[in-house]
């Protein structure tokens, strides 16, 4: 009884935190990733900073549960139309690729947000940004800053570097460098090269890594072993290898 009552008491406090919403278009960009519109009135009334996050409730219903919540960073947010634009990887390894597959123009949806997650404007240039298939929406957002894309150096580890260009030079990120992923993290040297070189080449004055938490830790150490301040670099790790949970993508 204790268990029930406290299962509705936290779907009741979850459905008045959240905002209805849906689906308003859908767009295939490669196997893997779909360019998803999301419209809600409670949109109209939020600000949004580039880097900023937007939570879907993916697996349950307002008051009914359990809930799944995923969150994911808008490449583009509009109060005027009150929509958020999420470039979704769709990995097919959880809830969240199951309803990004799942969904059609018209389904709906509930919604928290947008939140502070990382923010875009504070970085000084030039800035080395690290990631993966799930950074792509978060990179592009960083077009929503007064500085644009310019002095900015992107690092990816990815599965596939074909398909990862091609979407990436939908966006005008073709000049972005792309690592394959290789058995056993094998890739992680040339990784690691690669965001030294660049936070050393340009004189980098902060470094942005996202994605892979392992990932992450392994490049904040040898960024600060190479000089880097803790204060230079943010860290923001959206999945981890049998956790969720995590800031998303």
């Amino acid at each position: 009884m204790v268990s029930t009552s406290k299962s509705r008491l936290t779907s009741l406090l979850l459905d008045i935190s959240t905002h209805e919403g849906e689906v308003r278009h859908i767009e295939e960009i490669g196997p893997h990733f779909r360019l998803v519109s999301l419209a809600s009135d409670g949109f109209g009334k939020a600000s949004w900073t580039p880097g900023d996050m937007v939570q879907v409730i993916v697996v349950g219903e307002a008051l009914l549960g359990p809930w799944e919540i995923r969150t994911y960073t808008p490449l583009a947010f509009d109060p005027g139309t009150r929509t958020a634009e999420i470039l979704w990887y769709i990995h097919g390894n959880g809830p969240g690729s199951d309803w990004a597959v799942s969904a059609t123009v018209g389904t709906a949806c509930r919604l928290v947000g947008p939140r502070r997650a990382v923010s875009l404007l504070k970085p000084q240039r030039p800035l080395v940004f690290f990631g993966d298939e799930t950074s792509f929406s978060t990179a592009i957002a960083a077009r929503e800053t007064p500085s644009g894309h310019r002095d900015v150096r992107f690092v990816f580890e990815v599965d596939s570097v074909e398909e990862s260009r091609a979407v990436l030079e939908r966006f005008d990120l073709a000049d972005a460098t792309l690592v394959a992923r290789r058995a056993g993290d094998g890739h992680l040297d040339e990784v690691e090269r690669d965001v030294l070189t660049a936070f050393r080449s340009e004189a980098a004055a902060t470094g942005v890594l996202t994605g892979k938490a392992s990932s992450i830790q392994r490049l904040y150490r040898a960024l600060r072993a190479a000089g880097a301040q803790g204060r230079q670099v943010s860290n923001v790790p959206y999945w981890a290898v049998g956790k969720k949970g995590l800031k998303g993508h």
